[in-house]
């Protein structure tokens, strides 16, 4: 888990091990939560609210 509390979309895709595209994306969707923007338009995302995110209920944890 990164140390710091707010992340750029780069630092998201390093640390779930996915592609910065896909983390753009899941903002353009709203899935992920953002933070604010830079100034620049680059989102930054919340660490905790990240964390949030990848716990969120799915319809298949209710599966036994």
């Amino acid at each position: 888990m990164p140390s710091a509390e707010v992340l750029e979309p780069q630092a998201v895709a390093e640390w779930l091990h996915i592609d910065v595209t896909w983390v753009l994306a899941a903002i353009a969707r709203a899935d992920l939560p953002v933070l604010g923007y830079r100034s620049d338009g680059v989102p930054l995302l919340a660490t905790d609210e990240v964390q949030a995110w990848l716990r969120r209920p799915t319809l298949a944890d209710d599966e036994t």
